[in-house]
């Protein structure tokens, strides 16, 4: 935009002032416009939806609301440690609408086992990367889980589940960056037959390999600490040998069980 002044006695000052006061104008207009963009002043809604403190708060959020469906959840962003993810499941799970919750700014570490379990009205999940471990079950039973495709299931950056069924002789390689392996991630999959884990990954849960008859090769690309690796994540001595002999390859016979014996390749 040019601007022009005039020189004229009088005529300067008055279209300086004009100047002026259309800047404030447009300052103006452009607050009014980003209050309005954000949700108003005193507005306490993010791009994950309103922001709540506490499961009490969801809980008088989510009662105001009308009935919805699936695919139009309530959004909500918490920021919630570890001790009110039960807290806020519990509400979600008996408010009887559906949520869509983003959970992205927490300073969470783990998703306690059965957390969500059968809470069909959590229609979607954002969890943050600082979460390493998920319990079993933790969302056994809710819509986002029975919608998510057959196949390997991520919730933020930990290996969930697998999915549907897998089909013979199926090789895992889980992407980098994973950072954990959830309790039971692959209980009883028969079909699996090798995994290469990355060295992101700094957890593993409970029973995560339990009853993989098949699974003969475990490849750790990094180093695990003891107290992530789960006494019982892997049949036989495969726990022993790894925390032993450290990055490699893993090998036993099939038919694994309790007393498989594992040789580092």
């Amino acid at each position: 935009m040019v601007v022009f002044l005039s020189r004229q006695k009088g005529v300067f000052m008055t279209t300086k002032k004009t100047i002026v006061y259309g800047f404030l104008a447009v300052i103006l207009a452009l607050s009014m416009t980003a209050c309005s963009k954000s949700g108003g002043v005193g507005s306490s809604s993010s791009g994950g939806g309103k922001s709540l403190n506490s499961a009490a708060e969801l809980k008088e959020y989510l009662d105001k609301q009308p009935a919805n469906s699936p695919d139009q959840p309530v959004k909500v962003a918490m920021k919630a440690n570890d001790m009110m993810i039960k807290d806020i499941a519990e509400v979600i799970k008996n408010a009887g609408k559906y949520v869509s919750l983003d959970l992205s700014g927490s300073p969470l570490t783990e998703i306690p086992g059965a957390a969500f379990e059968n809470c069909k009205t959590l229609a979607v999940i954002t969890i943050p990367d600082s979460v390493t471990r998920i319990g079993v079950d933790a969302f056994s039973g809710t819509t986002w889980l029975n919608n998510q495709p057959d196949g390997l299931v991520y919730a933020g950056k930990i290996a969930l589940t697998y999915k549907g069924t897998m089909p013979t002789n199926t090789s895992i390689i889980l992407l980098d960056g994973t950072k954990g392996i959830a309790e039971s991630a692959f209980f009883v999959k028969d079909n699996l037959t090798s995994i290469t884990i990355p060295n992101s990954v700094t957890s593993i849960g409970y029973g995560a390999f339990e009853a993989c008859l098949s699974l003969t090769s475990v490849t750790f690309q990094g180093t695990i600490p003891s107290s992530g690796l789960n006494e019982y994540a892997f049949s036989g001595d495969l726990r022993d040998k790894y925390l032993a002999g450290s990055i490699g390859t893993y090998t036993t016979t099939a038919r694994v069980n309790v007393n498989s014996k594992w040789t580092k390749q």
